[in-house]
């Protein structure tokens, strides 16, 4: 599921980003603003659910919010990389 989460956040920054560049470059940072709220959002509320529902112990939970942060520095690694 974080990786479906990611992949799926990945791609509409790469392409919503191509998509805003084209129409309307002035609106980008706004674009960029608005998709790090929903990222960071969707992200934090994911973490919550398994938290609360799926999680039986103290060390799941630590383990899934490290690998989640992990993957999230890596899909910003990744998406900077060939958006540059």
């Amino acid at each position: 599921m974080g990786v479906t989460l990611y992949v799926v956040l990945g791609m509409i920054w790469i392409k919503g980003a191509s998509y805003v560049k084209e129409h309307s470059p002035k609106h980008l940072p706004n674009f960029y603003m608005t998709l790090t709220v929903i990222r960071i959002t969707s992200i934090l509320i994911v973490i919550g659910l398994y938290l609360v529902f799926v999680s039986k112990s103290y060390r799941e939970s630590v383990s899934f919010v490290v690998m989640m942060l992990a993957m999230y520095a890596l899909m910003m690694i990744v998406t900077l990389l060939i958006r540059h």
